[in-house]
């Protein structure tokens, strides 16, 4: 672990960007696991959450129609597109998650703002 780090060492500057950076990519993922977590439940509800989740980027001029078959994996919402955002929320985001925070941790440590673990 300290050969990753060791070019970090020498620019205080790269440790705090890269620090910003990866803090800013976990809030990302903590505002999706809230909108992933409310298609959880497979009733009209996690139905018209997809739905209306999905859609919001149809509004994206040119790229808003691709990315919103690419998230419902169809061209409708559809029982893959719940299991879509299951798979997301159990899996993808956990991992992601803590990829990030095992990037963050060290870094913030090394700037010396937190305190110890």
């Amino acid at each position: 672990m300290v050969g990753k780090y060791d070019g970090l060492n020498d620019d205080p500057a790269r440790i705090s960007r890269v620090s910003y950076c990866t803090g800013v990519v976990l809030a990302v993922l903590t505002a999706s696991f809230g909108v992933t977590g409310y298609s959880l439940p497979r009733d009209q509800i996690g139905y018209w959450a997809v739905k209306i989740v999905t859609g919001v980027p149809e509004a994206i001029p040119v790229i808003g129609s691709p990315l919103v078959e690419l998230l419902r994996g169809s061209a409708s919402v559809g029982q893959s597109t719940l299991t879509r955002f299951y798979s997301l929320h159990t899996f993808v985001l956990p991992l992601l998650t803590a990829v990030f925070m095992l990037m963050h941790f060290p870094m913030i440590r090394k700037q010396g703002i937190s305190g110890p673990l």
